[in-house]
């Protein structure tokens, strides 16, 4: 029987779906595994080891930690607890604690960092987290979160978003100016109103206390518009709620009753009224005035409130684009957009010049708009589709020349999107594929959305958090994690582009649950649930190449002798020698590793140390092992130019690996252990690790022969190429 090698060199699909068992002739198969764990696709398309990582501190209930940046030269992350704020430093000390906060469920808190301030939002409102600015305030001040403060307008009013929620009821005020009472049509008032601010005809009143759902009463910030009594020569041609407008004053008001010629006008602008003898129109046609006269306050429905406010919500998602603060996904109101005023990020006084904000309804279908990433364009995902605000090419942003496009009907789940180079990352709204918005094009960019877990869907389990790319990090890959709901992580990387041969996904475990990952310091950082001699405790740890242990700590760390605070010193040098620090794993049995050396599995005693652990070699931690597996395709057809696809066997494989420690293969039943000492090393240092082909026989089963390689241990470990000799 004839004999042939087929090499697989490449590993850039990662894990695909099992179905592929039986499609032998599709070319994925060439560079994916059948099954993969704890691993990475490097950049030279190889697979190794994934990252372990260092134990930095423990945890109350927060889910996630964010990266700030108030400065240029300063770098913190916050971390969002269910009754507080911490800001850590790089090494996870804590700087700042921010107690009695407004929420009481971290889960429900957003964070996006602005310019020098960093806006926090959850259902309780919006806040201002302000940090100290120099170095007087860092001896002197603190760390301090505000309640966010729109900017003053004219005439003392509040330069906020306000929104007609209910058109269907009208107001009346008691008078024009001073304490008034407020009187609605229907029963829309309530307590949450205390405190806050209504327009009536766009003028502001100050809800001072509740009398009951129809009455409140209130202090008119400025003086409110008149209503008049307008007599004109003929009404025909006006209708209860049309908007009218004097030919010579300009004056604006809106008509809420008829009365044979008379007319009851509501002011809007120009608060002496119109001028007798002047023609007035309305959308239908006008008439000379012939008479007016002030009236009391009428009844309007043109009167307005806060949109973000305790009676009616607040944002539930933001972010900074083009200048301007936008905020999103009100509980009342879903496809509304709100934009700042590129004046400032509290300012939003609507008006038509070019700097004004924007508050618009978008979309068709109503969608609710539930993340918006700045992606240089302004992206916008909803429950009914992706659409774009083009910022990309630098032209003017404006309220005439906003318009939210719809550039494709799939939609996102409520998971927060993660920005990758030029695209975007979402969780599609099925909660079980994930796809990215990307710039196509060569002339004309556009943006266009593609699902890239389609062959990956059975690693992909109710994502809960997306982690993007460490923009800042120095290493040459870049990856982006898939926290799923059962504590699992999917662990995708791209190449060149996110088409379909250059996206692969391999499955991350470890002992306890995956909550979060998040780019931090340059690096990646994950927030993991374990437990620890029977009670789960939360971890914040930091993802380290170097680190061949889940949530390693340091056995022992150099302490500096003082006496009465003064250092002591041998020929000038102070003194230091290695104490015993105590472990986060008390009760607990953990693997532990030093300098090359797996000392395998330790009992740590109830006093957080490990019996005998003076003798362990310097630089020792500990931690949980994690294994590396990979299971490749098996050859089992070959294409022969005469006869097409022949039915083949595997005889026998090599494995290539690189500085690798020591590992074994499983083909079928028989496992082989691989590496560690060999004759003639030197016992007297760790075993090496050795770059070699290894060759091992593969017997047994015939159809779908297995062949696995494993790193079982704590060690260094890469995967070159993995070779198949096949009969047919």
């Amino acid at each position: 029987m004839p004999k042939r090698t087929v090499t697989q060199r490449s590993f850039i699909l990662g894990e695909v779906r099992e179905d592929f068992l039986e499609a032998k002739d599709l070319e994925l198969r060439q560079t994916s595994v059948r099954r993969g764990l704890n691993g990475r696709v490097a950049a030279s398309r190889i697979i190794t080891q994934r990252p372990g990582s260092l134990c930095m501190r423990t945890l109350g209930a927060a889910r996630d930690v964010i990266e700030l940046r108030p400065s240029s030269e300063e770098v913190f992350g916050l971390i969002v607890n269910d009754t507080s704020l911490q800001i850590i430093d790089i090494s996870a000390n804590v700087v700042a604690t921010i107690s009695g906060v407004a929420w009481s469920d971290a889960e429900t808190v957003w964070v996006e960092p602005f310019r020098d301030v960093t806006l926090i939002g959850c259902p309780q409102g919006l806040f201002e987290l302000i940090a100290p600015k120099n170095f007087v305030e860092v001896i002197f001040g603190s760390w301090r979160l505000d309640p966010f403060q729109f900017a003053e307008a004219a005439g003392g009013e509040i330069a906020q978003p306000y929104w007609s929620f209910r058109g269907d009821v009208k107001i009346q005020p008691s008078g024009l100016t001073g304490a008034i009472t407020l009187t609605a049509s229907k029963g829309i008032w309530t307590p949450a109103y205390v405190g806050q601010r209504v327009r009536y005809n766009f003028r502001e009143i100050q809800i001072t206390g509740y009398v009951s759902p129809t009455v409140v009463t209130g202090l008119v910030v400025s003086s409110l518009p008149p209503s008049f009594a307008v007599e004109v020569e003929s009404a025909a041609s006006f209708r209860v709620g049309d908007a009218v407008i004097g030919a010579d004053t300009n004056f604006n008001g809106v008509v809420v009753a008829i009365t044979g010629n008379f007319m009851a006008v509501v002011t809007t602008a120009f608060f002496d009224g119109p001028d007798v003898n002047e023609i007035i129109t309305g959308p239908s046609g006008g008439s000379k005035v012939i008479g007016k006269g002030q009236r009391p306050p009428e009844a309007s429905f043109l009167w307005d409130e806060p949109l973000f406010s305790p009676a009616r919500g607040y944002p539930r998602a933001g972010v900074s684009a083009g200048g301007r603060l936008w905020l999103i996904d009100h509980p009342l109101v879903g496809d509304i957009i709100v934009a700042s005023s590129v004046r400032e990020i509290n300012d939003f006084k609507v008006g038509a010049e070019d700097d004004d904000a924007i508050v618009r309804q978008v979309g068709d279908n109503q969608p609710r708009f539930l993340h918006a990433v700045n992606a240089g364009d302004l992206l916008l995902f909803s429950d009914r589709g992706t659409y774009y605000v083009n910022i990309r090419d630098g032209s003017l942003l404006t309220p005439s020349t906003f318009n939210a496009i719809l550039f494709d009907k799939r939609s996102a789940n409520g998971v927060k999107p993660r920005s990758v180079q030029d695209g975007v990352v979402f969780v599609e709204a099925s909660g079980e594929e994930i796809a990215v918005a990307l710039l196509d094009g060569n002339v004309y960019l556009k943006w266009s959305v593609r699902t890239v877990s389609t062959y990956h869907a059975h690693l992909i389990k109710t994502p809960v958090k997306l982690c993007g790319p460490s923009l800042l990090s120095t290493e040459p890959e870049k990856y982006l994690f898939v926290v799923n709901s059962d504590g699992t992580v999917a662990a995708l990387s791209w190449f060149a582009d996110f088409s379909a041969e250059n996206v692969g996904f391999l499955p991350w475990q470890t002992q306890g649950s995956y909550l979060s990952f998040s780019p931090l310091f340059g690096g990646y950082w994950a927030i993991v649930d374990r437990t620890i001699a029977g009670v789960q405790t939360r971890f914040l740890e930091k993802m380290d190449g170097t680190i061949l242990l889940d949530c390693a700590a340091p056995i022992s760390q150099p302490e500096t002798l003082t006496v009465n605070g003064a250092f002591l010193t041998v020929n000038g040098a102070a003194l230091s020698v290695s104490m015993v620090a105590p472990l986060p794993f008390a009760g607990q049995t953990v693997r532990v590793y030093a300098g090359g050396y797996d000392l395998g599995d330790k009992a740590v005693e109830a006093t957080a140390t490990i019996p005998g652990s003076v003798d362990f070699p310097e630089g020792a931690y500990a931690g949980f092992n994690f294994q590396t597996r990979v299971l490749v395709w098996p050859q089992e057809f070959i294409e022969s130019e005469r006869a097409g696809l022949l039915k083949a066997r595997v005889v026998q494989g090599s494995v290539s690996v690189q500085s690798t420690g020591l590992f074994q293969i499983r083909a079928n039943k028989h496992t082989r252990t691989r590496g560690g000492y060999a004759f003639g090393d030197d016992l007297s240092i760790a075993p090496p690790l050795r770059t070699e082909v290894v060759r091992f026989p593969v017997t047994g089963v015939r159809d779908h022969p297995e062949i696995e390689i494993i790193k079982p241990g704590p060690t260094a470990f890469s995967v070159l190429a993995i070779t198949q000799e096949i009969k047919f």
